[in-house]
């Protein structure tokens, strides 16, 4: 067989085997999401528990079984330490609710109705009468609508049940991927075709360094900068600042969305307070402060060029997975935008290095005319 056809043929089947994943991945969404995850996450753990297993005493289970004890550890003390203060904050900020939309009612809403022409009412239960009178008025347009989401949520049962049943199997799943990473990337490595096996293997150690990189400085600058936060809020005397803190950590790894999300929580929660201008003010202060530090130390020193990708580049990946494959897309976003950069760089290397790019030729100029030539006059 000709050598365009063999190269014609191996793409033919590449495409087709990418449009077949597609397709089960879009099909079986939820189990697809389930096995990803597990998968991430074992990606993630597997350097430690290599580490644990090369030690005399530990074989592979043992190493995972010791990595999956300490992450519950971890899990378990960030649940007991840390929520029960998120909670108190949120309890006491609930008692103090009734005060503060007391003092909104009487300084907002003679603005609001003056300036806006909006009735606000003055009570729970004047807003209460408003809305009966409106669903009694509108109640033959509504139904449509309630069956409508009686529908969908009687839909939605097989996907919640699953949701349950895949958070009880995600521990199951894996405790098996990180104890036999090693032998699925062997076996992924041994479906290689042996003649390109060599370039496959350095495609993926880019891809490996590039990657893993990415993921472990992302959360490290994840946790910096929701601890800093929460510090910085409670300093400034934001109500339940630690739970905002560590949203906005968490939010980080979608550039500019957590830092925004959370400037607007602080506030509208400094603004409730109605303490006056100095808590919007410091909560500001605090935003401004830890973005500094965010782009001139934390995110260089930790995170660094390790990925090369522009923060749009990265919002526009993570839009389109979640457009695409929702929750699955959003999983699949980064690690396909740093597998795609890997390729597409070294194939613009080698494009820079074959005759097609280097070669100089052009159109050969005319000799130059001997003295002697009629034409030389």
């Amino acid at each position: 067989m000709p050598l365009n056809k063999q190269l014609l043929q191996r793409w033919l089947w590449g495409l087709g085997f990418l449009a077949l994943f597609v397709l089960l991945a879009w099909r079986l969404e939820s189990l697809a999401t389930l096995v990803l995850l597990s998968f991430l996450v074992a990606y993630v753990l597997n350097p430690l528990a290599t580490r644990l297993a090369r030690l005399r005493l530990l074989g592979r289970t043992s190493a995972t079984l010791i990595t999956l004890v300490g992450l519950l550890v971890g899990f378990l003390a960030v649940l007991f330490v840390i929520i029960p203060e998120v909670i108190g904050e949120f309890k006491l900020f609930l008692t103090r609710l009734p005060a503060l939309s007391e003092r909104f009612t009487a300084t907002a809403t003679p603005w609001i109705e003056r300036h806006l022409g909006l009735q606000i009412p003055d009570t729970f239960g004047s807003a209460f009468d408003q809305v009966a009178a409106y669903v009694q008025g509108e109640g033959s347009r509504l139904i449509g609508p309630a069956s409508a989401i009686v529908g969908s949520v009687v839909g939605r049962t097989y996907s919640v049940l699953f949701a349950v049943v895949g958070t009880l199997m995600f521990p199951l799943f894996l405790f098996f991927l990180l104890k036999d990473f090693p032998r699925i990337i062997d076996a992924i490595d041994g479906l290689v075709p042996v003649r390109n096996r060599a370039a496959v293997r350095e495609v993926a150690r880019d891809v490996d360094r590039s990657l893993s990189a990415f993921l472990h400085g992302q959360f490290t600058v994840m946790l910096v900068l929701g601890t800093l936060y929460s510090i910085g809020y409670s300093i400034v005397g934001i109500p339940v600042a630690v739970g905002v803190g560590l949203l906005t950590g968490l939010l980080c790894f979608i550039p500019y969305v957590g830092a925004a999300t959370g400037l607007v929580l602080a506030l509208l929660l400094a603004a409730l307070e109605m303490r006056g201008i100095g808590s919007v003010l410091g909560a500001l202060a605090v935003f401004g402060v830890v973005q500094t530090l965010d782009a001139t130390l934390i995110t260089p020193r930790i995170l660094g060029g390790r990925l090369g990708l522009r923060p749009l580049w990265i919002i526009v990946a993570l839009m389109a997975g979640a457009e695409l494959f929702g929750f699955l897309g959003v999983l699949l976003a980064v690690p396909t935008t740093a597998v795609l950069k890997v390729l597409v760089a070294r194939t613009i290397d080698k494009y820079r290095k074959s005759p097609i790019y280097l070669s100089e030729e052009s159109e050969p100029s005319p000799p130059p005319l001997s003295p002697a030539d009629p034409a030389n006059g």
